[in-house]
C-alpha cells in the first residue's frame, strides 16, 4: 500500500469510529480551557449584558470560565467575521443576534460571511419583541385605529426610531406594507432621542424594544400610550397590550439572540452547550433578569433554531426588498 493510500485509509477509519462514538466521548474532555464567546455588540449593550449574565453561568457550570470577546461595528458583520474565522473546535461560540444572522445579507452588498454556511445553529436565547406606542395627543387608542388615522394621511404620519435598517426600523416598513399604509420613518441615533421627539409630538408614532420603552409607558408615568406588540402572544409584565396580530395586522416580527458556532464544530459539543444553555435558562432568577432585558420565549432545541432561522430569513428578505432598501 502506497503512502497516499495508507494516508486515506487512516483517515477514513478514524472519521468512521468517530462517527459511532457516544456523543459524550467528545463532551467529556471538552472543555480543558475557557470558552470564548464573541459578542457582536459594544460592552454595556444588552447583548452584552446577557451573553455575560449567560457566560458566567455556563463558565461555572464547565469549570474554565469563558471569556466574552466583543467586536461591535458594521452592523454585527465584525463579529461575526471574527467567529467565522475561527476553529470550530468547541472553544469559540457566537453570541449571535438577528441582524447579522439574517438580515445583512440584504443590507450590505459584501458582509464578509455566509451565515448559512458559515454557521452551525446551537440554541436560541430568547426574543426581543418590539413595541408599537403613540403619543397620547394622537386620537388613537389600538393598532387598528392607527392604520385608519394613518391610511386618512398618508405621508404625513411619521414613526421614530432608534435608526436606519435596524429591527424597530424595518418592524414599521413591515407595518406600512401589510397594513397599506404609508408613514415615513423618522431615524434617530439612538432610543432616547426617538422616544423624547414622540413625546413631545415632533413624531406620532414611536416603535422599539421593550426596556427603552417600558419607563414610559407604565401606569404611574405614562408618557407614551403602547397600542402593539409584534410577537406571536402576549409578553410577561405586559399582558394589558395586545398583539399585532390579534388587532387584524399580520405582523409577528422581534428581534432574538442565539448562540452559534463556526461550522463543523462537533455534534457532542453542539448539544453539550445547548442542553447547559438551557438548563440555565430555567433558573427563575435568570429568567426574571431576562424579561427586564427585554427578553422573552426563552430556550428551545437545536433543531427549532435551525427552522426559525430558515424562516426568519425568508421573512427579512421579502421585507427588505419590499421596502426598497439599498444595500450598502
Amino acid at each position: 500500500m502506497n503512502r497516499r493510500r495508507l494516508v486515506h485509509t487512516l483517515a477514513a477509519t478514524t472519521l468512521s469510529f468517530s462517527a459511532v462514538l457516544p456523543w459524550s466521548a467528545h463532551a467529556q474532555a471538552w472543555p480543558d480551557k475557557p470558552v470564548r464567546i464573541v459578542v457582536s455588540a459594544a460592552p454595556g449593550s444588552a447583548p452584552d449584558i446577557i451573553a455575560r449574565l449567560i457566560g458566567e453561568q455556563l463558565g461555572a457550570m464547565w469549570g474554565k470560565g469563558v471569556v466574552v470577546d466583543n467586536r461591535p461595528g458594521a452592523g454585527g458583520n465584525i463579529g461575526a467575521q471574527t467567529a467565522a474565522r475561527s476553529a470550530p473546535d468547541g472553544y469559540t461560540l457566537w453570541f449571535a443576534h438577528a441582524t447579522p444572522v439574517v438580515m445583512n445579507q440584504f443590507l450590505f452588498k459584501a458582509p464578509g460571511f455566509d451565515a448559512d454556511k458559515d454557521f452551525d445553529p446551537v440554541v436560541r436565547v430568547g426574543v426581543n419583541p418590539m413595541m408599537v406606542a403613540v403619543n397620547p395627543a394622537v386620537p388613537v387608542k389600538d393598532l387598528k385605529e392607527l392604520v385608519t388615522y394613518a391610511k386618512a394621511r398618508p405621508g404625513k404620519v411619521s414613526f421614530a426610531t432608534s435608526g436606519a435598517k435596524n429591527i424597530p426600523h424595518l418592524v414599521g416598513e413591515t407595518l406600512n406594507q401589510v397594513a397599506q399604509i404609508d408613514m415615513l420613518n423618522i431615524p434617530y441615533k439612538g432610543s432616547q432621542q426617538a422616544a423624547t421627539d414622540t413625546i413631545a409630538g415632533r413624531t406620532e408614532v414611536y416603535i422599539d424594544a421593550v426596556p427603552p420603552m417600558a419607563p414610559l409607558i407604565g401606569a404611574a408615568d405614562a408618557r407614551l400610550r403602547p397600542i402593539a406588540v409584534t410577537t406571536a402572544r402576549r409578553i410577561p409584565g405586559h399582558e394589558e397590550v395586545p398583539t399585532a396580530k390579534e388587532q387584524g395586522v399580520d405582523l409577528v416580527m422581534q428581534g432574538w439572540m442565539a448562540f452559534m458556532a463556526p461550522a463543523g464544530m462537533p455534534v457532542a459539543i453542539v448539544e453539550r452547550v445547548a442542553k447547559d444553555t438551557n438548563t440555565v435558562l430555567a433558573r427563575p432568577e435568570i429568567v426574571a433578569k431576562l424579561r427586564t432585558l427585554g427578553t422573552f420565549e426563552l430556550g428551545g432545541t437545536t433543531a427549532a433554531l435551525d427552522g426559525f432561522i430558515k424562516e426568519e430569513r425568508a421573512k427579512w428578505a421579502k421585507v427588505v426588498q419590499a421596502a426598497k432598501i439599498e444595500r450598502e
